[in-house]
């Protein structure tokens, strides 16, 4: 079994964060996000990291990964949004730049936890992932 097949059923345990960093700037987000958990709330948070060397994100930052989701490659009105996590989102980009040399307007999202996503404001989320675009 690969280690990523855990992750779902992590997700069911009650109040804890899951969380999946993309990157650098995902990775010192999601450490903030446990720490302040910690301590505010003395609630766990899992960290699942990747063995591989990833890139930095465009747009990546501290900020956007306590949003839990947010917009690697913004594209106004987008035919289809690609949502990756962790090592994922790089293959979503290399995915995206095939896509739209064929003339599809694409959105990549990082999702380093839905579970932080999920406590966003709807018009956060219906503006990230709006219901008119495939995801």
């Amino acid at each position: 079994h690969q280690p990523i097949e855990t992750i779902p059923s992590l997700r069911l345990i009650p109040d804890l964060t899951v969380i999946r960093p993309a990157d650098g700037n995902e990775t010192a987000g999601a450490y903030k996000y446990a720490v302040e958990r910690s301590k505010n709330d003395s609630r766990p948070t899992f960290l699942a990291f990747s063995r591989q060397a990833l890139p930095n994100l465009p747009n990546s930052s501290i900020e956007n990964t306590l949003k839990g989701a947010y917009a690697v490659i913004e594209c106004e009105d987008p035919d289809i949004i690609l949502i990756g996590t962790g090592s994922e989102v790089s293959v979503c980009l290399d995915a995206a730049k095939e896509l739209e040399s064929a003339g599809t307007k694409v959105r990549v999202v990082s999702m380093p936890s839905t579970e932080i996503f999920r406590e966003q404001p709807a018009s956060y989320k219906d503006a990230l992932l709006p219901k008119s675009a495939k995801k």
